[in-house]
C-alpha cells in the first residue's frame, strides 16, 4: 500500500507545484539516492540498518522526491540519539534472516557493487538483503519490525520512550524495549483472525 500512496501523492503534489508554474518531477526509487536526501531534509537520522528513523514514526516510512524549482526554505540535519542507540543496540543485526546487517562500528567499507563507496557510515549488504526477498517471494522487513524506534509514537509511554532514548540513559531505554512484547513477530493465524470471533 505505501508505494502505491508515494506515487499518489508524489504526482498530486508534482501537478500542484506545476499549476503554480514551477517545474516538478516526482521519482520514487529511481533517479536518486531517497536515504542521504531524507537525512540531508532533517526528516531523520541514518540507523544500523541503512534505514532513515524518523522522530515521529521510527524506520515505517517511505520516501519520494520531487525535483522542483519552486523557493524552498532548507532544512538541517537533525540528532534525536539515533547515532548513539544504534551503537550500543544490536537488535536489527541479530534478528537479521540474511546476515546483511553487520553489527559494527560505521566504516568506509563495502560489501559489493550496491554500496557507496568514500562514505563513512553503517553499511549493510543489499545483494544479500534482496537475494533474501526473493528467496521468500516478498520483502522482509524485520530489521524494520525490530527497531527500538519503530513504535507508535502517539501512545504516552512511547513518546517518554523517546526522551528516554535521547537522553545519557539510552541503555536503560534500551533494556526496557528488550522486556516489551514490541517488535516480535505476531503469527499469521493470529494476525488474520478477528478478535470477536
Amino acid at each position: 500500500m505505501g508505494y502505491s500512496l508515494d506515487a499518489l501523492v508524489l504526482l498530486t503534489v508534482s501537478q500542484f507545484i506545476r499549476n503554480l508554474g514551477y517545474q516538478a518531477i516526482p521519482t520514487m526509487n529511481d533517479t536518486a539516492l531517497a536515504i542521504p536526501y531524507a537525512v540531508k531534509a532533517g526528516l531523520g537520522e541514518y540507523g544500523k540498518h541503512g534505514l532513515v528513523i524518523t522522530p515521529e514514526f521510527g524506520s515505517s516510512v517511505r520516501f519520494g522526491k520531487i525535483f522542483t524549482d519552486l523557493p524552498l526554505t532548507i532544512d538541517s540535519p537533525i540528532k534525536f540519539g539515533v547515532e548513539e542507540m544504534c551503537n550500543i543496540c544490536d537488535a536489527c543485526s541479530k534478528a537479521c534472516p540474511s546476515r546483511a546487517i553487520p553489527n559494527n562500528e560505521p566504516s568506509l567499507v563495502t560489501f559489493n557493487v550496491s554500496n557507496i563507496s568514500g562514505v563513512k557510515k553503517w553499511t549493510i549488504d543489499g545483494e544479500r538483503c534482496f537475494s533474501y526477498w526473493a528467496k521468500i517471494n516478498t520483502d522482509c522487513a524485520v530489521c524494520i519490525r525490530v527497531c527500538p524506534f519503530t513504535r507508535d509514537y502517539t501512545r504516552f509511554l512511547n513518546r517518554r520512550w523517546l526522551q528516554l532514548a535521547n537522553s545519557r540513559f539510552r541503555r536503560v531505554a534500551l533494556y526496557l524495549d528488550s522486556k516489551q512484547k514490541r517488535g516480535r513477530r505476531v503469527a499469521s493465524r493470529k494476525w488474520w483472525v478477528l478478535k470477536d470471533s
